[in-house]
């Protein structure tokens, strides 16, 4: 009887009943559409961030020594140490957060005398990666690579990169270089150093095969391929700093560079606190924003409901006096308003959850350019912030139900 009385009036109320459900349907949709994004958002952001370089920069330890007299300092004098190269891949192969390591990019530094055309000029050459494959690390089936083409793709390169790490004939001037020394692509460039140490001079002759302008330090150097720059300074297997790319998601990129440190006790990872604290600050403030127009939307609906289900009850007045004339008690008319609302809330909130999805893909597809996950954890929780806003929203106007009079409304008045 009780389910009879209830699909009545579903059935017999299907414009009002359709009104409900689309005001649950859109503040369920929303619901989904914005937690399925900020479920896949943080990922996609992190990912987004690594394009503007690496955010943990990797250095060997020394020693510093303060100078001066008592009472007077003249600073520190600090011993200069190396990275061992083939302790690098380590980084990779940190225990716990190693599918955070999405790439590094070692740096090797010294400061050579470059001619050029009658011209000449103190530069300082920097040995890298630029696109090194370790065969054996294989990552989703493919073979893992890195190199400072991986972890700064906002490096714009006009020429070419130099592709073979074993190259040793060519090189990638910084703009500012270039134009200070005239030089073009194709030219050619004379370079020597001096060791310090044991005074000797190592020349080489390089081809400009690209020119790089990335608006920082950059540009005023001169790239080769690391076994290049060990081989002219004379530092074969060593190298100054490795810069990081980690995917600082689901951690913090403090506990990665401690996993770096456990593997290479003799190294320190030094994370770029501003760019960290900016990715930070930016996802935790779009999450705030999606929370925020989530609740507003869920409130929009709420109030849809609580309208619609309002004039049902001024359009029942008849029927819910006839209901308690009989013997119907206020549980059993609010029962049934609640059952009715429950119905609306479940069905606008599976439905909600699939519209929702389809908001998701297109929100992801204009901002990130690829497809977002299905979350399927998602559904019970948009059925069940559905259920919560008809049931609340129901409260009053069910509330408005059971306080008719029989007498007065079967009178007419």
């Amino acid at each position: 009887m009780f389910l009879r009385i209830v699909s009545k009036s579903l059935s017999k109320r299907r414009s009002r009943v359709a009104i409900t459900m689309v005001a649950v349907l859109m503040g369920a949709a929303m619901a989904s559409g914005l937690l399925t994004v900020s479920s896949g958002m943080q990922d996609k952001l992190g990912k987004e961030f690594r394009k503007f370089g690496s955010n943990i920069l990797v250095v060997p330890k020394s020693d510093r020594i303060e100078v001066g007299f008592p009472g007077i300092s003249f600073g520190s004098v600090t011993e200069q140490r190396y990275i061992d190269e083939g302790d690098l891949l380590k980084i990779k192969k940190i225990d716990q957060w190693s599918a955070n390591v999405l790439g590094f990019a070692p740096f090797l530094y010294q400061v050579v005398r470059v001619e050029y055309n009658g011209k000449s000029q103190d530069v300082v050459l920097t040995g890298t990666y630029f696109d090194r494959a370790y065969p054996d690390l294989v990552t989703n089936g493919q073979v893992w690579r890195t190199g400072i083409r991986k972890i700064a793709p906002y490096w714009n390169v006009e020429g070419s990169w130099i592709e073979d790490n074993s190259d040793n004939q060519s090189a990638v001037a910084g703009i500012s270089v270039a134009e200070k020394l005239n030089l073009r692509l194709g030219d050619y460039i004379a370079l020597s150093y001096q060791n310090p140490e044991n005074k000797n001079v190592s020349s080489e002759r390089l081809k400009v095969v690209g020119t790089l302008s990335t608006g920082g330090s950059e540009d005023s150097q001169i790239f080769v391929t690391l076994p290049n720059a060990q081989k002219i300074s004379g530092r074969l297997g060593k190298v100054h700093s490795v810069q990081v790319s980690a995917l600082c998601v689901e951690c913090p990129a403090e506990l990665i560079g401690a996993e770096i440190e456990k593997k290479m006790p003799y190294t320190q990872a030094k994370t770029v606190k501003q760019l960290v604290r900016a990715e930070t600050l930016i996802m935790d403030q779009l999450g705030q924003m999606m929370l925020l127009i989530t609740v507003v939307a869920l409130a929009a609906s709420g109030i849809g409901v609580m309208t619609t289900t309002m004039t049902t009850v001024m359009e029942r007045r008849k029927e819910i006096g006839l209901m308690k004339s009989i013997g119907a008690e206020n549980l059993k008319i609010a029962s049934i308003f609640l059952t009715e609302s429950i119905i609306i809330g479940f069905g606008g909130g599976v439905l909600g959850y699939f519209l929702g999805n389809i908001l998701a893909q297109y929100i992801a597809e204009s901002v990130f350019h690829a497809p977002i996950s299905l979350v399927l954890y998602i559904l019970p929780v948009t059925v069940g912030v559905s259920l919560a806003v008809t049931v609340l929203a129901s409260l009053l106007p069910v509330r408005r139900a059971t306080r008719i009079e029989p007498a007065i409304v079967l009178r007419g008045e």
